[in-house]
């Protein structure tokens, strides 16, 4: 009778488990999209994939693209890079047990910041390059350039590191093998030593760098006026010339410009904007003391849309060049467009209802113009708007939207107010499709491609295309190899060298560019995108800044300039939306 028991309970143990993996495996299965559902939607899933990570004690904690690469990092302190176009993982490091953030990337480097740690690996084998001490406590992610790493703290610092690159490993090699030769007494040793470094020359070639080693003494910084709580997005870049595009908690959108070359302040602020204006008014108990009404509170990351990357555009003095369009929204409601070049507010827009998603722009491949632009606007109540970039008037409006995804010609992916994934249509924002999810941590925001990328917690990664869309459509014009390779050509056609010395002052003509001649400049001043007002920017701007109020902001950046706020007043009643001829 006890044996009978004992083989019944052994048979209900074996039932229960083969029951629980079934339903595992269902559970598991059920987070991907349906094949089925993807197909109703005109979709179909390109990869998915699993990141590297313990799913019972560790979780995603940052997922972002840049340049065809899907980046991922978690609490576990792992940095991995995977192929955005077949999930094929790159390269896994584990960077270490602090926080990690989102990486910043440029043509060569990966860098990460590990708690207080800056550390920098290489882009394509995950070889670790360098690290260093970040002065202060980042605030958020960084961004990288060809030759710089910016690190905004809370200490209202930003910080620039630079990044310069060796040309090869071989004068390292060489003068590693040297030295141990020179060291070693056993002929013997020497000659394996020479070996090894030789094959590890000859399996690494000329295209492996090193990082030159990053600047142990205080980099190079920015007020920031308040804590820059998102990542710096790269504005107009030229070959010595680094602009920057950030927000604060303070509600101020600035612009600031590191010039390489200049003898004094390289990096300095250039443009603020106060999403709306500072009001003043007398403690009656404490006559002559000055309260401020609280600012209005813009939460989310700027987006940039490039105008002129030409190098034509790059070679002409900083007042002169084409500038893109820094557009972003405020708790208020209001969406601004800024040309970063001149810091002219382009148009603005009132939605009435705050703006805490990122505000982003696609070009419009159904347009016949060369240059047309739409910019999309979700907003907290649900609304979904779609505005011209040339005017800032509203071209269609939908609702029950919470964040773009991406988009192709002719769809917008958006996530909805009941977490799943709605196709609207570009023309009119027609709901074409929904489909419910299982739960995804990340949506990543895709602004180079039409692929829809759902990150998981676990750490699972879907990629959804449009079933006859094998290539991807590509939305950006020029990547970080484009960048790169610009400067590259500068460096060996000796611009660099030839370029005339910029002034100590304020930022002026950029480095290592030649002048630019007569006709070059005729032809850019008769362009429809150039800003004609550029000349009296300087005095009409609400936002310039000149040196009375450059040396009254190094002194006191948090002083409240009433005068200043009557000049913003007065321009922006006079023109508040700029030329309707241009663009930017």
């Amino acid at each position: 009778m006890k044996r009978h028991f004992a083989i019944g309970l052994i048979f209900c143990l074996m039932s229960v488990c083969v029951a629980a993996n079934a339903t595992a495996a269902g559970i598991a299965k059920s987070r991907l999209v349906a094949e089925r559902d993807a197909q109703a939607a005109g979709l179909t899933r390109a990869w998915f994939a699993q990141a590297t990570l313990d799913r019972d004690r560790e979780e995603v904690t940052s997922a972002t693209l840049q340049d065809g690469v899907v980046f991922i990092t978690t609490n576990g302190g792992v940095l991995q890079a995977i192929d955005a176009e077949n999930g094929t993982t790159l390269w896994t490091v584990n960077v270490g047990r602090e926080y990690l953030t989102a990486p910043a990337i440029n043509s060569k480097i990966v860098a990460v910041l590990c708690g207080t740690r800056l550390v920098v690996y290489d882009r394509f084998n995950g070889k670790f390059l360098d690290e260093t001490e970040v002065f202060g406590q980042p605030s958020a992610a960084p961004v990288a350039t060809e030759r710089e790493i910016y690190v905004p703290v809370y200490s209202q610092r930003l910080y620039a590191y630079s990044a310069k690159r060796r040309k090869t490993e071989r004068p390292e090699a060489q003068k590693t093998l040297e030295a141990m030769l020179e060291a070693t007494k056993d002929a013997k040793m020497a000659e394996e030593i020479k070996a090894k470094l030789e094959a590890d020359y000859a399996a690494n070639g000329s295209e492996h760098y090193l990082l030159a080693p990053l600047d142990e003494t205080r980099p190079h910084q920015c007020p920031t006026l308040g804590v820059a709580n998102a990542a710096p997005i790269l504005g107009t870049q030229s070959y010595g010339v680094d602009r920057l595009i950030w927000t604060t908690d303070q509600g101020w959108l600035m612009i600031g410009e590191l010039q390489r070359d200049a003898v004094n302040n390289p990096f300095q602020l250039l443009y603020k904007l106060q999403a709306t204006p500072q009001i003043a008014y007398v403690n009656e108990s404490r006559l002559g003391n000055r309260f401020l009404a609280p600012r209005d509170d813009v939460s989310c990351a700027p987006f940039y849309v490039p105008n002129d990357i030409s190098a034509q555009n790059m070679a002409l003095e900083a007042s002169r060049r084409k500038g893109g369009l820094a557009i972003v929204g405020s708790e208020s409601g209001n969406v601004f467009a800024i040309n970063d070049a001149t810091g002219k507010v382009r148009w603005t827009y009132l939605t009435q209802s705050p703006v805490n998603e990122r505000v982003s722009a696609f070009k419009d491949f159904s347009a016949k113009q060369e240059l047309v632009y739409n910019v999309y606007v979700p907003v907290e109540s649900g609304e979904f708007f779609a505005l011209d970039l040339k005017t800032g008037l509203e071209n269609w409006r939908a609702t029950g939207v919470k964040r773009l995804i991406s988009a192709s010609a002719t769809r917008l992916y958006v996530f909805d107010q009941l977490d799943r994934l709605a196709v609207l249509d570009r023309a009119n924002g027609v709901r074409l499709k929904t489909l419910s999810l299982a739960p995804t941590k990340f949506q990543i925001f895709n602004r180079e491609t039409d692929r829809v990328y759902l990150v998981s917690a676990d750490g699972l990664i879907q990629c959804l295309r449009e079933t006859q869309q094998e290539e991807p459509l590509r939305h950006r014009d020029e990547t970080c190899a484009d960048v790169a390779a610009r400067l590259a050509q500068a460096i060996e056609t000796g611009e660099e060298a030839t370029a005339p010395t910029p002034k100590a002052a304020a930022p002026s003509a950029p480095e290592n560019v030649p002048a630019v001649d007569s006709e070059e400049a005729e032809a850019d001043e008769a362009d429809p995108f150039a800003d004609d007002s550029e000349a009296e920017a300087g005095e009409a701007d609400p936002f310039a800044d000149d040196s009375e109020e450059a040396e009254a902001d190094e002194a006191d950046p948090f002083a409240d300039d009433s005068e200043a706020e009557a000049d913003e007043e007065t321009s922006d009643d006079e023109d508040p939306f700029g030329d309707d001829d241009e663009i930017f």
